[in-house]
């Protein structure tokens, strides 16, 4: 316990020395970023996705939770520094039943955080999966106008057993955000 809580200290002591870091912007090339840099959201390009979202796909509604966080410390290989990103917490409803629900992760919890900006201004997400890492993969948001997201999902391919997954059920995992069709609109709630 008094690990954590010197690890939490440090943190916070370092994410105030990292504030007075030198900024750069978020689209700023990985190998370009020093240690102890802050990678900032200068031109506030993140907000227009900040919200709740709402589609419907087949008989599944999936809602999406979007928030910004500043400057969030970051550890990439070798590299340490902070940067503002988006988190992204979901809920998936298949006949109006919750089969998947991450909408009351802590930011520390939060599975899906946002690598950055691209060159046609979509915002791409690295989502660590859930249960066993399931459904690892990429997720792409296309900010279409301030009602309309576009959403593309790209889940790795991964083999999962209970050889490798203590609690694996017995009926499987499976992916439940969607993924197919490609470019599903999202709708501002």
């Amino acid at each position: 316990m008094k690990k954590e809580i010197f690890l939490y200290l440090s943190i916070l002591l370092l994410s105030s020395i990292g504030c007075k870091a030198q900024q750069y912007p978020l689209n700023t090339y990985y190998e370009n970023i020093p240690n102890n840099a802050y990678i900032k959201d200068i031109n506030n390009e993140y907000n227009k996705f900040v919200g709740n979202w709402k589609a419907t796909i087949n008989n599944k509604e999936v809602n999406l939770s979007i928030i910004k966080q500043d400057n969030r410390p970051i550890v990439i290989l070798n590299k340490s520094y902070y940067s503002d990103v988006l988190l992204l917490r979901h809920n998936v409803l298949e006949n109006n039943q919750i089969v998947e629900n991450t909408l009351d992760f802590t930011n520390d919890k939060v599975k899906a955080i946002s690598m950055g900006i691209e060159i046609d201004g979509s915002v791409l997400f690295d989502y660590e999966g859930l249960k066993c890492l399931v459904g690892n993969g990429f997720i792409n948001l296309a900010y279409i106008d301030s009602n309309h997201l576009k959403w593309n999902y790209q889940p790795q391919s991964t083999v999962i057993t209970n050889k490798n997954c203590s609690d694996y059920p017995a009926g499987g995992i499976k992916i439940n955000l969607p993924y197919e069709p490609a470019d599903i609109i999202f709708a501002k709630q």
